[in-house]
């Protein structure tokens, strides 16, 4: 069975629309308008950082960009610009540099001279960030612990630590993070932060924050051998995850699953609960199929065909439609079938 181009191409306009994201998950979509505002408006501060980052943008060299961060920081260490060069900083000191005591360095010293809460709550999330990924685990489960105390958390508080916690390997501090944040998968919850969204909108993503929490808790309880409870976590996330136009799930949730029946020994259910995510989703996915795969056949042979035979499966052909051009002229699908197009859209605002 070949798949068509007509097929092909209604896949390429579909996989395009679904790579659109937030940066957060938990971030509504809105009005994406921006408003130029010109440099002499802008306050000391802005126009620093804004300076900073055009200096940022013309290098490649990460010395240069921990400089500048740095830079910054001793000028302005407390500003709503902070979490932003710390956590550029902090990423080339441990992703570039290899330099983690000098992120430590940064991090540590700037937050001596933090009193804004906000700043304050970012600048202890990357120092969070440096104990996930230099392992130290118990600063970071003690670290979570005081800035629960000395902040009131959101619910993408929570998310966040969660998501350290399992890049840690921090499996209780996962499901203790996942478990404080089923206390905000509500609707009432998600309107107490995003008042401005409609009834429906907060209904799904309160449900999705529960997909989310069950996803994280699922993997860190399968990660300890509790594979009843993890699998008990996944069926109850599921009812509640979304997914995007080729149906990835938009939380980790089929990940983790696929992942934990593979550390079942049953790869085979492992290669059907990831198969769409292997085929459009992350890189993780592909590879946590190809584990899969592997722990079933022996050897990767036959993969590449198994993830053909599945596109196939899952192409869709283009449905006809016609839409206005600038020029005023209707532009009719049937007229290109066979040709590759390029769908753009956007948030009109």
């Amino acid at each position: 069975i070949l798949m068509t181009q007509q097929s092909w191409t209604w896949l390429l306009c579909v996989a395009l629309l679904a790579t659109w994201s937030c940066d957060k998950p938990e971030q509504p979509s809105g009005d994406t308008s921006t408003t130029a505002v010109a440099t002499e408006e802008l306050s000391e501060v802005d126009r620093a950082a804004e300076e900073t980052w055009a200096s940022w943008d013309e290098t490649e060299d990460p010395e240069v960009k921990v400089g500048l961060a740095r830079d910054f920081l001793a000028r302005y260490p407390d500003s709503d610009h902070t979490g932003d060069f710390l956590g550029s900083a902090v990423y080339h000191y441990t992703e570039s540099l290899g330099r983690s005591d000098e992120a430590y360095e940064l991090v540590e010293g700037t937050l001596t001279k933090v009193e804004d809460e906000d700043t304050r709550l970012e600048t202890q999330m990357q120092l969070a960030v440096l104990h996930s990924k230099t392992g130290r685990l118990e600063e970071l489960s003690a670290l979570a612990d005081e800035m629960a105390d000395e902040h009131d958390f959101q619910f993408t508080d929570h998310l966040e630590l969660m998501e350290l916690a399992t890049e840690a390997g921090a499996w209780t501090l996962a499901i203790e993070q996942a478990e404080a944040g089923l206390a905000f998968a509500t609707p009432e919850a998600f309107k107490a932060q995003w008042p401005d969204y409609d009834d429906e909108y907060a209904a799904r993503a309160g449900r999705r924050r529960t997909a989310y929490c069950k996803a994280y808790q699922g993997w860190a309880e399968a990660n300890l051998g509790q594979y009843d409870a993890a699998l008990a976590s996944f069926t109850t996330g599921v009812k509640d995850t979304s997914f995007s136009l080729l149906g990835v799930d938009e939380t980790p949730l089929h990940l983790y699953w696929g992942q934990t029946l593979t550390l079942m020994d049953e790869p085979e259910d492992a290669m059907d609960r990831l198969d769409v995510e292997a085929l459009y989703g992350s890189k993780e996915a592909k590879q946590a199929y190809s584990e899969a795969w592997v722990a079933a056949h022996g050897t990767e042979e036959g993969l590449e065909d198994r993830l053909w035979a599945l596109r196939q499966e899952h192409a869709k052909p283009l449905p006809q439609f016609a839409l206005p051009s600038y020029e005023g002229e209707t532009f009719e699908s049937a007229e290109h079938i066979g040709d590759v197009l390029l769908i753009a859209a956007w948030n009109p605002g």
